[in-house]
């Protein structure tokens, strides 16, 4: 057999290994984002349909040259407390470098066999217009002088409204493609920014997980991912052309489900990971097993989510919450903490603002959701509780530790130079109950750490 999974050995490998049957041959989806939730999500999805997927690199190379080696396969290797079950993916058809494929990149989104663009390219990216935002606007400029089909932007970021977010970001770039405005009219009447909401837990991808891969295969996959069982898409079905048949929930209104999963599940496992960065903790399933962490996260759910938001029909906050605390103590999934910490001020408006402002209007009592903002402000000071050094990995990093140094050891005045961010909405940063709160959270931080902090809770 090949050292390397491909074409060639996919029909030898073990008998339980599920493997795909016959593979499109060509792709009308185009994929920006080549990381791994992308491949434990949406390929899986598309695995389980007829259509074919060229995945495009926006810069980094290295997960799509080794798509390229295998013939675009790669395993997914689903992690529970009964171990690991191993299924191979063959929906990725082509690859495509975006830095050094440019022209081809706009050529496949001006493209009549594309239908459909879909997007993992994190929350920060959708800020810059001469990155993806740019592409797509140059892209459907030169599908708009063709006359071409319409088209399907389909936002996989958590993102609220990602939808609309998307289409705010690629609109007025279209303004410049030409005198007339022919482009952004006809992009307003052929080309659609549905909504949708991910879920899966998908950690990055680490030595121990090609080593899975290569014991439960036979052979090498660079590319392979690891994955928690739970798996779920929620589409707004506004799709101008076809798509496919993906086993997802299609809706009219897909705000509900984004709400109760970025506040429910995001917000909590960016407060676990927070805190269990700061406990020198590796993941959140440790985190969880802190004494009086997991208490923490059901009060945090029940008394400062759950009344933040009106959940989907059918659903219930709390019973959701119970599920996602079920799903972050799976021992199989080791999402690194310090993972799951970066890029806090993309992350954090959605996952924990929003749910404090509207908090706030309703007039709730914000101790418990201050204890998040006080992890988040004494992590992003560098430490954890034994002294070792925590990476900052943020757009915002020089600015956040240039207003921490300025704030000096005094809690309220650090907690105010996060509260003074300009990503912070202003019901957040003037609430003094809030920054009292905060400022209590993260003097106890400081003098206990976490562990003693959430044990006496």
């Amino acid at each position: 057999m090949n050292d390397v999974l491909a074409n060639e050995n996919v029909k030898r490998l073990p008998g339980d290994v599920r493997v795909p049957g016959d593979r499109p041959q060509t792709s009308g989806v185009l994929h920006l984002g080549a990381g791994a939730f992308h491949r434990a999500h949406q390929a899986v999805y598309t695995d389980d349909t007829d259509w074919g997927i060229t995945v495009a690199a926006p810069s980094s190379r290295g997960v799509i040259d080794a798509l390229a080696a295998q013939d675009g396969l790669f395993t997914v290797a689903t992690l529970g407390p009964e171990g690991a079950d191993m299924r191979v993916i063959g929906s990725i058809v082509d690859t495509l470098h975006v830095a050094t494929e440019r022209e081809r990149a706009l050529d496949l989104v001006a493209a009549e066999t594309t239908h459909v663009v879909t997007l993992t390219v994190t929350e920060k990216a959708y800020r810059d217009p001469r990155g993806v935002p740019g592409l797509l606007a140059e892209g459907l400029a030169r599908r708009a002088a063709r006359h071409g089909a319409p088209l399907t932007v389909l936002c996989c970021d958590n993102l609220p409204d990602n939808g609309r977010t998307t289409r705010a970001a690629v609109e007025p770039l279209l303004d410049g493609a030409d005198k007339t405005g022919a482009t952004r009219a006809w992009a307003e009447e052929h080309v659609t920014f549905p909504s949708s909401m991910v879920d899966r837990i998908v950690p990055a991808s680490t030595p121990a997980t090609y080593e899975r891969a290569l014991a439960g295969l036979g052979v090498a996959d660079l590319a392979a991912v690891e994955a928690e069982p739970f798996t779920q898409w929620v589409i707004e079905d506004d799709f101008a052309g076809p798509r496919p048949d993906w086993d997802a929930t299609f809706t009219d209104d897909v705000a509900g489900w984004e709400r109760l999963k970025l506040r429910t599940l995001n917000g909590v496992h960016s407060t676990l990971a927070y805190l269990g960065a700061l406990a020198d903790v590796e993941t959140v399933s440790e985190t969880l097993a802190l004494p009086g962490a997991e208490d923490f996260a059901r009060w945090l759910i029940a008394e400062q989510i759950a009344p933040s938001l009106t959940p989907p029909d059918g659903q219930d906050t709390v019973a959701y919450g119970e599920s996602v605390l079920e799903r972050f103590a799976n021992p199989g999934i080791r999402h690194r903490c310090v993972q799951i910490a970066m890029d806090g001020s993309q992350k954090l408006p959605q996952r924990l603002f929003a749910t404090i402002a509207d908090l706030a209007e309703a007039g709730v009592d914000l101790d418990l959701i201050a204890l998040p903002l006080a992890a988040w402000t004494r992590f992003c000071a560098g430490r954890s509780d034994s002294g070792a050094e925590l990476p900052l990995d943020d757009p915002l990093r020089d600015v956040i530790r240039r207003n921490l140094a300025a704030a000096g050891s005094d809690p309220a005045a650090r907690v105010d130079a996060i509260l003074g961010l300009d990503l912070v909405p202003a019901a957040v940063a003037d609430h003094h109950q809030l920054r009292r709160a905060a400022a209590k959270w993260l003097r106890e931080l400081d003098r206990h750490g976490v562990a003693t902090t959430l044990e006496h809770l």
